[in-house]
């Protein structure tokens, strides 16, 4: 082993004090071109939907025996166009990695419930879909007031009743859309 660390020591270069010391902070210069990249179209997924419901929060999913954080991130309640059927769909911020998918179901699955000791936290189960394949999840979710907690609530079950009335073709009025700003 002392052999290795030798040939290590005798193969390190003496620095030449006479050499100029590169300064990090000075500016490289270059022959550089700028690109011109193809404008390209996102799919999301989401382009044959309306947005009816949209807010921010933080989401948290029960896995391993214990709450794990999802993201912080816009949560929307979309109606599908063509199915009217009401989803669930929440984005990470930044990447917007889809982080919850999932249609508004009836009882038991879709059941709010508020978190004990919270009045700005709801759980419920879901059959979600945000991983590419359906898989039944525990899902907890904490918004900033009480006041946008109670109108996510409203929100919610008025979709999952309209899913509900869509479901067993029975009349129900839609919720109007909203109009999102986009953003790049």
């Amino acid at each position: 082993m002392s052999e290795d660390v030798s040939a290590f020591l005798a193969s390190k270069k003496e620095e030449d004090p006479a050499e100029e010391v590169e300064n990090p902070e000075e500016e490289v210069k270059g022959d550089w071109k700028a690109v011109d990249l193809p404008e390209v179209e996102v799919v999301t997924g989401e382009e044959n939907t309306d947005c009816i419901f949209k807010t921010r929060a933080k989401l948290y999913r029960w896995a391993e025996e214990q709450w794990k954080e999802r993201g912080t991130g816009d949560v929307k309640l979309n109606r599908n166009r063509e199915t009217r059927r009401i989803s669930f769909v929440m984005r990470q911020d930044n990447t917007k990695k889809v982080v919850a998918n999932f249609i508004l179901e009836e009882d038991p699955l879709c059941n709010l419930v508020q978190h004990a000791g919270s009045d700005r936290a709801w759980l419920w189960i879901a059959h979600d879909f945000s991983e590419g394949e359906r898989q039944r999840t525990k899902f907890a979710m904490r918004l900033g007031t009480p006041e946008k907690s109670q109108e996510f609530k409203k929100a919610f079950d008025d979709a999952k009743h309209f899913n509900h009335c869509v479901r067993n073709s029975l009349e129900c009025v839609e919720a109007p859309a909203i109009v999102e700003e986009v953003t790049n």
